[in-house]
């Protein structure tokens, strides 16, 4: 019996080695590489369908199909940088451009088709926006710290009240507001990410710090912090998706079995099997 114990006692760490690397290989074979793409860009979003939206450095906005195939370009001329774009319904884009206080509205081939000015609406300085589920607009206001909800005809329909009996933070920097008709998510890369319902009532606040890009999910959102994809469900704790070799990365998103990063100069896309 001593003797079997000794013989263990020696293979454990053989085990444990070999075991190790099986469970690397594995970590490491969990993203299969489909496409990529070089590219200067300030910012980029994804649509239902898999098209990737992407701004580039000189104010460019790009339609890609999934494959990355280039499939349109905006082709109004129009002065100003473009902050964020939203591509939650596909055949209505939102094109932010925060220094002038306005909204360009698009079809699914990236044509114009109107223009909202924020200031028209009472609207001093607007942070971020981000289209409504029931296809009106969500703003938030750095004039009054209100979260504010509208419609196409600059009516007011919910607000949240003064943020800050939400955050006591001195610096705010909201950089993604998303609303899939049941949560409405405000992130922040400095306070966090805040839970509201869908009718800017205040829910939660997560204490999630450094946060460049978030994707809402039906009971959950999705962040990634230090190369790590985290899934933060709104009951229960947090937990490890996925630990990536790529750093630096500036977006992500998780589409079904499809992941896509956007890195410092590149852009790629990837199988995911867990």
């Amino acid at each position: 019996m001593l003797k079997q114990f000794t013989v263990l006692k020696y293979l454990l760490p053989v085990i444990a080695f070999f075991f190790g690397k099986y469970l690397h290989a594995a970590d490491s074979t969990a993203l299969r590489p489909l496409h990529e793409m070089r590219i200067q860009y300030k910012s980029m979003q994804v649509d239902k369908m898999g098209n990737l939206y992407v701004v580039s450095s000189g104010n460019q906005l790009f339609k890609y199909a999934s494959t990355f195939e280039k499939q349109s370009t905006l082709n109004y001329a129009f002065s100003g940088s473009i902050d964020a774009i939203d591509v939650s319904n596909p055949l209505e884009i939102y094109v932010f451009y925060k220094e002038l206080n306005q909204v360009l509205l698009l079809d699914n081939n990236l044509a114009y088709r109107g223009k909202i000015n924020l200031t028209d609406w009472g609207i001093r300085q607007a942070a971020c926006i981000a289209r409504s589920y029931d296809n009106g607009i969500w703003v938030f206001d750095l004039g009054d710290f209100q979260l504010k909800k509208f419609d196409k005809k600059g009516i007011l329909i919910q607000s949240s009240g003064n943020f800050r009996q939400f955050n006591q933070a001195a610096n705010f920097a909201p950089i993604a507001c998303i609303d899939d008709g049941n949560t409405v998510l405000l992130a922040d890369s400095i306070s966090g990410v805040f839970q509201f319902d869908v009718f800017g009532n205040f829910v939660k606040k997560y204490q999630v710090s450094g946060v460049c890009a978030v994707q809402l999910l039906k009971e959950s959102f999705l962040y990634i912090k230090d190369n790590e994809l985290f899934e933060q469900a709104f009951l229960t704790p947090k937990k490890s998706i996925l630990q990536f070799k790529e750093d630096k990365i500036r977006f992500f998103t998780l589409q079904n079995t499809t992941i896509i990063l956007g890195l410092p100069a590149q852009i790629k896309c990837f199988k995911y099997s867990n």
